[in-house]
């Protein structure tokens, strides 16, 4: 049987799978490459997935924000060598630009080595080969963002240059002596270029010898000089001093290249490290900017987060000079949580997604403590991110019910699933059934559940803990205006987001005519709701 998509892609959505990826993201191309920080740690992998997660934590705590910031942005320029190790795999030499980038490489290499050599929990990202490699080009090193094959590489290299050199000033001394001569025939005195132009109208008699006309014009005459037979031999001489020492760098160039094709083993072992450092010190930079902790390991059932924080709404509220309320919730088999409208309900079941999320995938988690099992799959249950995702063919009930169907068809011990108001489309009563039904199936399979909702009793029916938002306190009297801005912000003001278990499946309120009086729905309409409200409670 084949095992069940870990995360589908509305899960991914509603937990934040994406704003993860993106904040542990490594900087440069060999962290690009690392397949570990993709890795999911499966149930009976918790042993595994605790150890990786320890690391983080501890190389987060070795070094601070600025020292893993600065090794990022090393690891950010390093260049990818991959394409100058191919060139010498297939036996071609290597150019100024490969060389450059091996040399840069070893350096960015030695530099990272030096910043983490105390850390045991990286590996060396420089050695023998790295070495080697930097000692082999550094004599072509020009600054800090040039390559030049020196003479020193080779004796026969300096040798051929030499006697390039000598073939280049005996031709230019000898076309030298020409262009003087036709200078002084046309009565210039400045140095003539190798074409040149000739004004008809200056013309008092015929070009003089030596001269060749490559175009005419109506006003002028393109000219060149023609060489003599004692220069053109130079000329010969000067080329094929020039043919010797392109061969000449060529059979240093593949020298060079058999020479790297030697250290291949070692630099590509290097290349990995360095992409295990870079996911690594990307996970240790998130994991201490955020405060995370490794979770605490299960083989049994049941989760416990303590102050569990869900990052991407944190980032966003502090991003804005607000702040995050953490959430604490324990059980095992299933828990329902209720409260008020933009209470924190949907947060909460995000919170738990996210945080088994990060423990699935060996992280350290947002949370002041965490226990749990890694679960074999995740989803997200509910109106959420692909409701459209049928092209409107299904109503949002029916939708929910296709997420249903799938989830239980693929639902294993220790799934967790997160139920966010679900089936709220259709009547009361019918979506009371379902969810308890639901509640009690899950639990009995041997899955964690988690259902958020605005009904009174599941929590009584279904055997289920119950945690409640507190919800608004000291609603003010009047609307704030109609800016949403300074709506919301009064909201975050009166709201208690603080989640706390209810020992009774009390009676539930959603605060929704409290919260529709502070969004400025008239005032009249909410009089007659509230006594409306009354009249049934009677």
């Amino acid at each position: 049987m084949t095992a069940p998509e870990f995360l589908d892609r509305a899960s991914a959505l509603a937990i934040g799978e994406d704003w993860l990826a993106a904040a542990i993201a490594p900087s440069g191309a060999y962290g690009a490459r690392d397949a570990q920080i993709r890795r999911r740690f499966l149930a009976g992998e918790e042993r595994a997935a605790n150890a990786q997660a320890s690391r983080i934590a501890r190389i987060a705590e070795r070094f601070d924000l600025d020292a893993m910031e600065a090794v990022r942005a090393t690891l950010a320029r390093l260049p990818d060598i991959a394409s100058a190790l191919a060139r010498v795999d297939v036996g071609d030499s290597l150019e100024d630009a490969q060389a450059l980038a091996l040399l840069r490489f070893a350096d960015g290499a030695i530099e990272l080595q030096s910043r983490l050599a105390e850390c045991r929990d990286l590996p060396d990202c420089a050695g023998e080969s790295v070495d080697r490699l930097r000692a082999l080009f550094e004599r072509g090193r020009v600054g800090s963002h040039a390559f030049y094959l020196h003479d020193s590489f080779d004796d026969a290299l300096r040798a051929e240059r030499e006697r390039f050199d000598e073939a280049r000033a005996r031709f230019e001394s000898a076309r030298g002596r020409l262009e003087r001569n036709v200078a002084e025939s046309l009565g210039r005195g400045a140095r003539l270029d190798e074409e040149f132009i000739v004004m008809r109208e200056a013309l008092v008699a015929p070009l003089p010898p030596g001269v060749r006309v490559v175009r005419e014009a109506p006003t002028y005459l393109l000219c060149e000089i023609d060489l003599d037979e004692e220069t053109r031999v130079l000329l010969d001489r000067r080329e094929e001093a020039a043919r010797r020492v392109a061969l000449a760098e060529e059979r240093v160039r593949a020298s060079l290249a058999q020479r790297v094709s030697n250290l291949r083993d070692g630099l590509v072992r290097t290349m990995m490290h360095l992409g295990e450092i870079d996911a690594a010190i990307a996970a240790a930079l998130w994991t201490r900017r955020f405060a995370c902790r490794p979770a605490e390991s299960s083989s049994e059932g049941g989760i416990e987060i303590v102050e569990g924080r869900w990052l991407p709404l944190q980032e966003r509220l502090e991003t804005g000079g607000g702040a995050f309320v953490p959430s604490s919730l324990s059980w095992t088999g299933s828990a329902i949580v209720t409260g008020p409208n933009m209470g924190g309900k949907s947060v909460a079941l995000r919170t738990v997604g996210f945080i088994s999320l990060c423990a699935s995938m060996g992280l350290p988690v947002p949370a002041q403590r965490a226990r749990l099992a890694l679960p074999p799959m995740i989803r997200w249950l509910g109106i959420g991110p692909d409701d459209e995702s049928r092209g409107g063919l299904l109503s949002s009930f029916a939708g929910e019910a296709v997420r249903l169907r799938d989830a239980f068809a693929a639902l294993a011990p220790r799934a967790l699933l997160l139920v966010d108001e679900f089936a709220r489309t259709t009547t009361p009563r019918e979506s009371f059934a379902i969810l308890v039904a639901s509640l009690h199936a899950a639990r009995e399979r041997g899955a964690e559940i988690i259902a958020a909702t605005h009904l009174a009793g599941v929590a009584a029916a279904a055997g289920a803990r119950h945690f409640a938002v507190r919800g608004l306190r000291g609603i003010p009297t009047q609307s704030p205006g109609a800016d949403i801005e300074r709506l919301l912000a009064v909201l975050a003001d009166c709201m208690d987001y603080r989640i706390e278990e209810v020992s009774e499946d009390r009676r539930e309120s959603s605060d929704a005519l409290a919260l529709a009086s502070l969004l400025g729905v008239d005032e009249e309409i909410v009089a007659r709701a509230r006594a409306i409200v009354k009249t049934i409670a009677e």
